[in-house]
């Protein structure tokens, strides 16, 4: 059985920013930060902030694990971490949000791509 044309064309574009958009990386960190990336990307539009909270519950993940993906995705340079305070309004979290990066704005373009878009501008 033949696979859509649009599955393939899928597969080539997630394959190409596995290879590239995080190359010092395992097989499994890769799979984990380019979805991690995607979910902060897909999210940083939504009314509540994006935090390693938020993102821990979605995924299950524990907080720390999430955490240090986090901070993976800032020494490469595609998000940035800002403090705001959290829900309560006693203490800090921080929200989430892509970088405006050389390697961030080729990632969101790939994945744009990848889905379909026609990317932004």
């Amino acid at each position: 059985m033949q696979q859509p044309r649009n599955l393939n064309a899928l597969r080539m574009y997630l394959q190409r920013i596995l290879d590239t958009a995080f190359a010092r990386q395992t097989g499994a960190a890769r799979v984990q930060l380019l979805g991690l990336f995607t979910l902060i990307y897909l999210l940083q539009s939504d009314k509540d902030d994006v935090t390693a909270r938020r993102l821990s519950l979605m995924t299950g993940q524990p907080e720390g694990d999430v955490g240090n993906q986090v901070k993976k995705l800032v020494a490469l340079d595609l998000i940035e971490r800002t403090q705001v305070p959290n829900k309560q309004g006693r203490g800090r979290a921080f929200k989430l949000t892509i970088k405006h990066s050389a390697p961030a704005r080729r990632l969101t373009r790939a994945i744009d791509k990848a889905a379909g878009g026609r990317g932004r501008k």
